[in-house]
């Protein structure tokens, strides 16, 4: 699967990585910032357990503020 997602990615263009992995941490983090909440979210992932989605959310939220903070003082 991801060796097809590598080819479309080179194919629009995109440079950054595009795996199932980064696919479902957007999806997780754009529903999380849309307000959905946690509990939908796990659900949507198919985790086990809500901790699970939590732990999921917070690595990849802190990714994205630190390319956001990058991009305000740069």
């Amino acid at each position: 699967m991801n060796g097809h997602l590598k080819s479309i990615a080179s194919d629009a263009g995109i440079e950054e990585e595009f795996t199932t992995y980064t696919i479902r941490h957007s999806w997780a983090t754009i529903a999380k910032f849309m307000g959905t909440p946690t509990e939908m979210i796990s659900k949507g992932l198919d985790h086990n357990s809500l901790r699970t989605t939590e732990i999921y959310l917070k690595s990849f939220t802190n990714h994205v503020l630190d390319e956001t903070n990058e991009m305000v003082v740069s």
